[in-house]
């Protein structure tokens, strides 16, 4: 039997930190001065935190489980804009991806497997109808999709918290391929299972029976955990595996990450 090594599903709530200036500027010292520029530049504060804290959590992974010196380690970014470790070099492939999101930021990572992760937080955009927002995006969803999402029976709620539990499951899997917007999302499709609770009615449980389809063939080497960080607040981790037939899946909660835990680790750069 065979399992998937994910060395870390971490979480922080930035609604709940709410630094003085000395301390934000103290974690802005943490990042490279690439990403400190880039950050400054944000208009509002709430994203600024959200940049800050996923870049944070990207050197307290390698720090903290990897036992990298904090100033030692340093980021690029691919050509589609996804964070790469580039120093110090690593025996071992470490692959890692961050989301954020509404309150939270996420980070997840593994040894031996292509991962991906997004959060979303359940709520329409600013002055939109639930009408509107779904017409709009209906293209990105198959027929199956969306036949579950805009199930008669939901409440308008249910059908929202349905549309961003698939759009975390694509976007989770877009992101652990690395295809980004190049990707016709409506080839990729999930397929809930009904020995699983529905994530609507048990926010407390996680799911890891769902199965994706690409262009109607079965892909079951991918494989999906679906969980709820609060009521308003669901994320995604898709992860692909070599030995999908003794394969023992093993879903967990996230653990929770606070600023001090960060502060433990960190030093200016």
């Amino acid at each position: 039997m065979s399992s998937t090594n994910i060395t870390a599903r971490w979480a922080f709530n930035v609604s709940e930190w709410n630094p003085p200036d000395e301390q934000y500027q103290q974690i802005l010292s943490f990042i490279q001065p690439e990403e400190k520029s880039r950050i400054n530049r944000f208009h509002f504060i709430e994203d600024a935190k959200l940049s800050l804290i996923g870049r944070c959590l990207m050197r307290l992974l390698f720090c903290k489980l990897y036992k990298y010196d904090w100033k030692t380690i340093q980021f690029s970014r691919t050509k589609k804009n996804k964070p790469i470790l580039v120093n110090p070099d690593s025996d071992s492939i470490i692959n890692f991806n961050i989301s954020h999101h509404g309150d939270w930021v996420v980070l997840v990572a593994s040894e031996n497997s292509s991962i991906g992760v997004d959060v979303m937080k359940v709520e329409l955009p600013n002055n939109q109808s639930m009408e509107y927002f779904f017409e709009t995006l209906k293209d990105r969803f198959s027929d199956h999709e969306w036949l579950t999402i805009t199930n008669p029976n939901y409440t308008q709620f249910q059908q929202l918290h349905q549309f961003y539990q698939y759009w975390c499951l694509k976007e989770s899997y877009v992101k652990a391929v690395g295809l980004g917007l190049s990707l016709d999302l409506r080839s990729i499709e999930f397929h809930l299972s009904n020995e699983e609770p529905n994530l609507i009615e048990n926010m407390q449980s996680i799911k890891s029976k769902t199965q994706l389809l690409i262009n109607n063939e079965l892909q079951p080497e991918w494989k999906f955990e679906e969980s709820y960080l609060d009521n308003l607040h669901c994320v995604c981790i898709a992860y692909n595996v070599l030995d999908h037939e003794n394969f023992i899946i093993n879903p967990q909660n996230f653990e929770k990450i606070d600023i001090e835990e960060i502060l433990k680790y960190a030093k200016n750069l």
